[in-house]
This record gives structure tokens, sequence and C-alpha cells, in this order.
């Protein structure tokens, strides 16, 4: 009920749903990069998997050679050879 409230609010004020829903956004550049706003922090790395927090849930990045190339409080770019990007909640 209450995620309906502020997705009805954020409808009237024209706001992006994720930014009022507190939902990640993540741009994937075919097999080359990810890039995710709205992050919670990383919570585990290695050059074949990278797993972050968001919201309620966590991001799961597969692939090969990944490395984190930009980091700051809202945004993260990760850069390598994509094989997968999960979502669990």
């Amino acid at each position: 009920m209450r995620k309906r409230v502020r997705q009805e609010l954020a409808d009237l004020l024209e706001l992006p749903l994720d930014i009022s829903l507190d939902l990640p956004r993540v741009v994937v550049v075919g097999d080359l990069g990810v890039l995710i706003s709205n992050h919670r922090g990383l919570i585990q790395y290695s050059p074949e998997e990278i797993v972050i927090g968001v919201g309620r849930g966590q991001i799961s990045i597969s692939g090969e050679n990944l490395e984190i190339e930009e980091v700051s409080k809202e945004d993260m770019a990760v850069r390598g050879v994509i094989k997968s990007v999960e979502m669990n909640t």
C-alpha cells in the first residue's frame, strides 16, 4: 500500500520512479560494462563476480576480468566481459 502511494505521488509530481521508490537503475552496455545508480555499496568482489547492495536486495554481475571502474555515493561502474546481471531480492 505504501509503495502504491509513493508511486502515485511520484506520478503526480513527475518524479522518476527509481528515485521515489528507492529502486536501482541498471544500465548494461552490451557485454562491456554495467552502470548502477542508487546503490548501497559493494558486498563482494572478484574478477569473476561482483555483488552490489541495492535497496532491499542485491545485484550480481558475473563475467571475466571484472573491475570497478568508478564508484561514488550514488553510482558504480563495472567493466569487463559481462556474462550475466541478476537482481536478487
